[in-house]
């Protein structure tokens, strides 16, 4: 089967290293007759955001509309807060529209974090101690006002297919070396995506200079560029509470995959904070994701060899015996398995028509 990852400009660097180790094509561009499509963090085209994208009878893995979605964080935040299993895992948020109102009438209290529907890691973010920020962050353009989280302790856990396959801790990274050899990773980074060529000892003088200026590590913002740091961890020393939040938020969400920032606050209460589609990820973290999508692989393009004897015959009904399969009673798990092992149009309106038939 053809296999190909989508990424975008923000993924590429994570996305083509996850491609290359998987052996498969990859892109920023809409991909066609592909048989396996990974969607890693796709940024479609502004006439694509509001319109469902069509990837034919591909496999999908994480659908390109599911990451637009997911790509705006107030449209996110509202999904989780209306599904009744995360709506207490969502800190408060307010619209510009409302928030001046509910801070005039006592209802909302301070301190607020403004963003952008649209972001990425820590950037835009502004902290609004009292009212005149507020209104100035709406003026900067600000889409939302979200209530502080006391945070005790941030996570990131990497979600696939309703497991937790990888987990990190965000820790104090303050030492100025430190700081210094992990802003230089990222710069170099973008230097050589972009074909720049940096003198080495130029970059250390300059990291060198800005990191005077840093307080690190930063209380408010935990971010690689403010002292904090990815460092893993054994899953079984996280709440569940937390760990089966983040599952259903991605599940939520439409997402087969996606990296969850979490966190508990003081009071050891789960909060999701969003929900990456196209993490970076280097050693461990690649590592994990390279083979559950090799896993994966082997499930869409095996799947009569998972069935039981009598479930094979079943989805076989599935390319061309349904008729014949109708009056030995089809059960819910068999039905499952023939939608698994359909192969066409033709074939799905047949299952279809027989799965009416059986309501």
């Amino acid at each position: 089967m053809s296999k190909y990852l989508w990424y975008s400009g923000a993924t590429d660097i994570t996305g083509i290293a996850l491609a290359e180790a998987l052996h498969i094509e990859s892109g920023k561009v809409k991909p066609r007759g592909k048989d396996i499509i990974i969607g890693w963090g796709t940024k479609m085209l502004d006439r694509e955001r509001d319109e469902n994208v069509d990837l034919g009878n591909a496999k999908v893995i994480n659908h390109p509309n599911a990451i637009c979605k997911n790509r705006n964080k107030l449209n996110a935040l509202e999904m989780l807060k209306a599904d009744r299993h995360t709506a207490n895992n969502i800190a408060a948020f307010y619209t510009p529209n409302n928030v001046i109102r509910g801070i005039d009438r006592g209802d909302i209290s301070f301190p607020l974090i403004a963003r952008k529907k649209r972001h990425q890691g820590g950037k835009g973010l502004l902290v609004c101690l009292v009212k005149s920020h507020v209104v100035k962050a709406i003026e900067y353009g600000a889409d939302y006002f979200q209530a502080y989280i006391d945070i005790k302790t941030e996570y990131r856990l990497h979600v696939f297919d309703g497991k937790i396959i990888y987990a990190v801790e965000k820790v104090e990274n303050p030492t100025e070396s430190g700081w210094i050899n992990q802003r230089k990773e990222k710069v170099l980074e973008h230097a050589n995506k972009n074909e720049v060529n940096l003198d080495n000892a130029t970059v250390d003088y300059v990291l060198g200079q800005l990191v005077k200026e840093a307080v690190l590590p930063d209380q408010i913002v935990r971010s690689n560029k403010r002292g904090w740091k990815f460092s893993g961890i054994n899953t079984n020393t996280i709440p569940d509470s937390l760990k089966n939040a983040a599952i259903k938020a991605v599940e939520i969400m439409g997402l087969d995959f996606g990296a969850v920032d979490c966190a508990l606050d003081m009071s050891d209460h789960p909060f999701i904070i969003e929900i990456n589609s196209g993490p970076g990820l280097q050693r461990t973290s690649l590592e994990k994701y390279i083979a559950a999508f090799t896993k994966k692989f082997a499930e869409i393009e095996r799947p009569a060899e998972r069935l039981a004897p009598r479930a094979r015959r079943v989805a076989a009904a599935a390319v061309g015996r349904v008729e014949e399969q109708e009056n030995q009673g089809i059960d819910d798990v068999a039905l499952v398995h023939m939608m698994n092992a359909v192969q066409s149009p033709a074939e799905a309106r047949r299952l279809l028509d027989l799965a009416m038939r059986r309501r």
